[in-house]
């Protein structure tokens, strides 16, 4: 059967109103080419036009399992660009695309979880359309996606054959935007056959249910109302239905019982914002010295069960033996009069309650003060450098600084300003 070509197309302007009721407008005539599908040769004629006006970046109107759509091919930037303009529609609205088969979503959507193949598993070929990170390198542009790409493969036959055929396929319903879904390919023609190549007609839309033959052989017929697909957002956890359709969310509960609706969603998101808020204005328990009496008392528990645990036969923790005397160890050891002090009976490595104290004690008045010992001290103590080199390099550096004590206030100023400037 030969395709039928929409002849051009007329409207009276006024007609009964206006003083000139003969006065005309003409407006665009419908180019589209309607290919009907109820037999093989006209599915494989249909296949072929689509494909081939797909192939010119145009756009065409096919039948899926819930609604007609407007189609182009999803890496032609063009063909995308084309369909938005059919449409109506602007970048901020980004049309699903449409695959044959549940294999071929790891082709265009980056880390799959296991839970989005057991949805798939259940729900596909069929009215959920899923939210996903697409694959980051892949060349098409289907808008404002922000990295995402919404899937569904389609409970159709003649969409997955001309998915299997084709390769991938930006689909959004066949209706200029903010007009009700064309269910038919006439509706779908009277609004787009001005704007795409090709129309098919696969019949009215939704199909009817059709159950398996029972033992005499009779087969249940059953009409669907029209529903648009579940639109199920998988690329955060939970994920959330953000459109409810033919799939109800109880039965995608059956396979992932964490799925929230939008409403659900919401009100989790509020309830943590109250608690959050809550937190931070509810008065402190305990003040800061409490809190860290209690974090010592949590590193003290945790140091005694390390100790029972390191124990042999019930015997404390073993000790290391003081230094041999005249060994760098002990000069160390003796650099300063309270270190000496605190292991002159040897070194004592068992977690005692005084190691761990690490709260802050005041310093009273009348003790001496311990400082680090100098940098010289240590160099001459672990390298073997002589008292006299060790006292000529500090003489050298106290004459430098005093020399650096000496310059003047305005040398000081033209330095800083010579300086690089610091970009940290």
């Amino acid at each position: 059967m030969n395709p039928r070509k929409s002849a051009s197309t007329w409207r009276v302007v006024g007609a009964g109103v206006s003083p000139h009721p003969e006065k005309h407008e003409r407006i665009r005539p419908v180019t589209a080419k309607l290919y009907p599908v109820t037999t093989e040769t006209e599915t494989r004629e249909a296949i072929e036009a689509a494909r081939e006006a797909l192939k010119a970046h145009d756009t065409i109107v096919m039948p899926t399992d819930t609604v007609y759509g407007i189609a182009a091919d999803a890496f032609s930037h063009q063909g995308v660009a084309k369909l938005l303009a059919d449409k109506g529609r602007d970048r901020t609205m980004p049309p699903p695309v449409l695959i044959f088969d549940l294999a071929a979503l790891a082709g265009v959507v980056d880390d799959v979880p296991n839970d989005i193949y057991d949805l798939g598993g259940r729900f596909w070929p069929g009215a959920l359309t899923m939210i996903l990170h697409a694959y980051p390198s892949l060349s098409w542009d289907l808008g404002e996606t922000r990295g995402t790409v919404a899937v569904r493969v389609p409970d159709d036959e003649f969409a997955l054959k001309l998915l299997t055929e084709h390769g991938p396929l930006a689909v959004s319903s066949a209706n200029k935007t903010g007009h009700e879904a064309a269910l038919d390919a006439q509706t779908a023609m009277d609004s787009l056959g001005e704007d795409v190549a090709v129309v098919i007609d696969g019949g009215a839309r939704p199909k009817p249910l059709e159950s398996e033959p029972n033992e005499d052989g009779v087969v249940v017929v059953t009409e669907r109302d029209p529903a648009p697909s579940t639109i199920l957002d998988c690329t955060s956890f939970p994920y959330v239905v953000v459109r409810e359709g033919a799939i109800s969310v109880e039965e995608l509960r059956e396979v992932v019982p964490t799925i929230l609706t939008r409403a659900e969603a919401d009100e989790q998101a509020a309830r943590k914002v109250e608690e959050a808020e809550a937190a931070s204005s509810a008065p402190s328990e305990s003040t800061p010295s409490e809190r860290a009496l209690d974090e010592q008392a949590d590193l003290d528990e945790a140091y005694e069960q390390w100790d029972s645990t390191h124990t042999v036969s019930g015997e404390p923790a073993r000790r290391a033996s003081a230094p041999v005397a005249g060994s760098v160890a002990a000069s160390l050891l003796g650099a300063t009069s309270a270190l000496s002090s605190a292991f002159s009976a040897g070194v004592d490595q068992e977690r005692s309650r005084g190691y761990r104290d690490n709260t802050p004690k005041p310093v009273r008045a009348d003790e001496p003060q311990t400082h680090p010992v100098p940098a010289d001290t240590a160099r001459a103590l672990v390298f073997g450098e002589s008292k006299i080199e060790t006292a000529a390099k500090d003489e050298a550096k106290s004459a430098e600084a005093k020399t650096e004590a000496t310059k003047t206030e305005a040398e000081a100023k033209t330095e800083q300003k010579d300086a690089p400037e610091d970009h940290l």
